[in-house]
């Protein structure tokens, strides 16, 4: 009688490859996650000792350089802005102001007397910490 040989089959798994993806998706994700900070728009902001973060709902405004004035990430006037404001005034939520450095007080003057305007009660100037 014949005995059936069985071959025996070595299965090798090679996880060098698998652990260099890994490492490569790792990589990718760890060092675009800081880069989400403020997409878009930017402003110098100036420096203050006494500088906090804001932890309630808020509106963002933003001044830049070239005097444009943006709601949370839109370009407006300073009508449209009087506009927009007045409709989340009844909301009660907090408006930073994020200008940059350089921006002549005028505008940020302009800018602070359109939010007073409309009613709302906390505006922050938003500062970096002083080092």
């Amino acid at each position: 009688m014949d005995i059936e040989r069985r071959k025996k089959v070595s299965v090798e798994l090679n996880i060098a490859p698998l652990i260099d993806v890994v490492f490569q998706l790792l990589l990718f994700f760890a060092l675009t996650t800081s880069y989400v900070t403020n997409p878009g728009i930017e402003v110098a902001l100036p420096k203050a000792a006494s500088a906090v973060p804001v932890q309630k709902e808020h509106i963002e405004l933003y001044i830049t350089k070239e005097n444009a004035v943006y709601y949370n990430n839109e370009k407006v006037t300073l009508d449209n802005l009087r506009n927009r404001l007045e409709n989340m005034s009844s909301l009660s939520k907090t408006v930073i102001l994020k200008a940059d450095k350089s921006v002549e007080l005028g505008m940020v003057v302009q800018v602070i007397d359109v939010v007073k305007q409309t009613n709302i009660k906390d505006l922050v100037i938003a500062t970096t910490q002083e080092e």
